[in-house]
């Protein structure tokens, strides 16, 4: 994720990186951090149109209207694009969100606001940057979770099977089910954890996934399973 941040006030452009770069580093998210004090600086590096999801943080100074222009042009160069404003003054806010800004922050920020609406705002697109910490043979691996087809347990030994390759750690497989049950894991079964992502169809007996991969469902919670399955399914449809 590309994170750009417009402030000619270079204490406050810092406070804010130190801050963003807490919050996308402990969720382990990827991200790129850009800072100009110019917006003709900004224009002149940025291409906006490229970025998948742009986060803009853009401070509206003595010329507040300027800000909202740039803040709006963004938003025509990408829809997809999050914008953020900063200010020392609650004069245009109303007008901000007339544009639908996803946050308008009087300085000094206060850091549980803007992490809220962080949050609110990454909710259901964040999934594509981000990462779990495991360590494996001494090692420390950040691994995209969209990149993760399954995992099984085999011997007290986590076998993660992503894209790429396999990858082996002693970490528990229900610590890995607490971990990523809110990222659209499921544990279908004692030794398997099956990222819904890559399930393309079932009958009564398991998933198949997109590798042609078989993956066990519990014959107890078969229906459990199956319907958890198609409510993440249904809901991946509507967001």
């Amino acid at each position: 994720m590309k994170l750009v941040i417009l402030d000619s006030i270079t204490t406050d452009r810092n406070h804010l990186i130190v801050f963003l770069e807490r919050y996308f580093q402990k969720r382990l998210i990827d991200f790129s951090l850009h800072e100009y004090s110019l917006h003709k600086n900004m224009f002149e590096h940025e291409n906006f149109q490229c970025e998948k999801l742009p986060c803009c943080f853009i401070n509206l100074s003595e010329t507040e209207q300027s800000g909202l222009e740039i803040g709006l042009k963004i938003r025509e160069m990408n829809r997809d694009s999050i914008i953020f404003f900063t200010s020392n003054s609650p004069q245009y806010a109303a007008e901000a969100y007339r544009m639908q800004a996803d946050g308008y922050f009087l300085k000094p920020i206060q850091i549980k606001e803007l992490e809220a609406s962080l949050d609110k705002s990454l909710k259901n697109i964040n999934f594509i940057y981000k990462k779990i910490q495991i360590r494996s043979d001494y090692i420390t691996m950040n691994i995209p979770l969209k990149d993760i087809i399954y995992i099984e347990v085999f011997n007290k030994t986590c076998i993660i099977y992503t894209k790429q390759k396999t990858i082996t750690s002693s970490i528990s497989l229900s610590e890995l089910e607490d971990r990523l049950k809110k990222e659209g894991f499921l544990r279908c079964h004692k030794s398997y954890l099956v990222n819904m992502n890559f399930i393309e169809e079932y009958n009564n007996y398991g998933f198949f996934l997109t590798n042609k991969q078989f993956i066990p469902i519990s014959k107890r919670e078969r229906l459990k399973h199956r319907e958890t399955h198609l409510n993440w399914l249904m809901k991946s449809l509507t967001d």
